[in-house]
């Protein structure tokens, strides 16, 4: 075919290419021409490649992202797009955005594209103080944990929602048009939160999912279960620890995911502290009699990601992608640290091989000449620029 007939192909066949493409070879495909950028309008890609956000040591004024679909494994330097990273936290990761915290001035928080570098401003936190009780902002510099903040964002409408659990007391959030922020009591506290199609599932002290929905002006329950559980026996997330050796024996957290399907998935982390041994469990929600079924394999195509609790359909072509896996931060678990003997630290990026039972650090060749002070996976979302 001459070069100019290129733009005459059939429509549903352009999309069926787009529909092969990672995010890069997608968004260079978009600009070949008019029709082919049209066509990539109507395209939804199911293969997703998760790339790595990383931030160098304090003082640096920079990230760097990793795309594994490069096969020479470059990194590509993020600087001088509005914000300081030198000041900077990130909070959450939703797609191609970040949840950015000043780190001089806690109260300030705002959204930002990595790649079209657009910037949302959030009310700032100081109206809250009278509901949390605290003084200077200062609960938001013990927000350590990523179960404590969540967000999501639509790329075609621009609706956003940021999500806070403070005091395991109250769920504070802000949407898009909001100009201060709005509280929900809660009456359990709360293990984990994930928010998916504007609604947010939440999973309580007593093993339950509750799910409330945000489609409308005021977030209300649509959905509880009520999990059968032996309350005799001692519960599962009990952190076991010989004081006089001053030794934490094992360490058991739980987190929520959701999948692409919509099922709602248990994950249990077990960490032997004084050992290098970290596996995982999960378990599905059973609806005919309300219990969690313990499940042994994603499918060779499917992975989590714990920290942002979902599920994601991945292309196993890639080298260093790995389907039927958990990708996690070694921050996953609060009580874990390199001082305890591990092999790593809360500033590694980990995948756990369901088949295997085995963790590994991806693309040793790159990240272990790297000093992070931070690291968090993302799947680019592909309808933006």
């Amino acid at each position: 075919m001459e070069p100019s007939m290129w733009s005459k192909l059939p429509s549903d066949l352009i999309q069926l290419i787009f529909e092969r493409l990672g995010f890069a070879d997608f968004q260079r495909a978009k600009s070949v021409c008019l029709s082919w950028r049209y066509a990539s309008k109507q395209s939804s890609p199911n293969n997703q490649i998760p790339w790595l956000i990383l931030f160098p040591e304090k003082g640096k004024d920079y990230c760097l992202l990793f795309n594994p679909e490069e096969k020479d494994e470059k990194l590509y330097r993020i600087q001088n797009i509005g914000v300081n990273f030198a000041n900077s936290n990130c909070l959450a990761t939703y797609g191609s955005w970040l949840l950015m915290q000043d780190d001089h001035q806690y109260n300030i928080i705002y959204i930002l594209n990595i790649f079209t570098c657009e910037k949302i401003d959030l009310p700032s936190m100081k109206s809250q103080l009278s509901i949390v009780e605290t003084e200077d902002d200062m609960f938001l510099v013990q927000l350590h944990d990523n179960r404590d903040v969540l967000f999501w964002f639509d790329e075609k409408t621009k609706d956003y929602v940021v999500i806070w659990i403070l005091q395991a007391r109250f769920l504070v959030y802000s949407r898009k048009g909001d100009k201060y922020w709005k509280r929900i009591e809660l009456f359990n506290f709360n293990f984990d939160m994930v928010y998916k199609d504007h609604r947010l599932y939440l999973y309580t002290s007593s093993r339950d999912v509750k799910v409330l929905d945000f489609s409308q002006g005021i977030p209300r329950q649509v959905f509880e279960t009520q999990v059968n559980y032996d309350y005799s026996r001692k519960p599962e997330d009990v952190f076991y620890y010989d004081a006089p050796l001053h030794v934490c024996r094992k360490i058991k957290t739980e987190n929520l995911v959701v999948r692409v399907t919509g099922e709602v998935l248990r994950v249990k982390s077990i960490v032997l502290c004084n050992s290098d041994f970290w596996y995982f469990r999960i378990y599905k929600m059973n609806s005919s009699n309300s219990e969690w079924e313990k499940l042994d394999s994603l499918g060779d195509e499917e992975a989590i990601f714990l920290d942002l609790g979902i599920t994601v359909t991945l292309a196993n072509t890639i080298k260093g992608v790995n389907g039927n896996s958990i990708y996690f931060s070694g921050n996953h678990n609060n009580y874990c640290d390199s001082d305890l003997g591990h092999f790593w630290s809360k500033n590694d990026i980990l995948i756990f091989n369901l088949g295997t039972q085995e963790i590994e650090r991806p693309h040793p060749s790159i990240f272990s000449s790297i000093q992070l002070s931070n690291a968090r996976w993302f799947v680019p979302n592909f309808k933006q620029m």
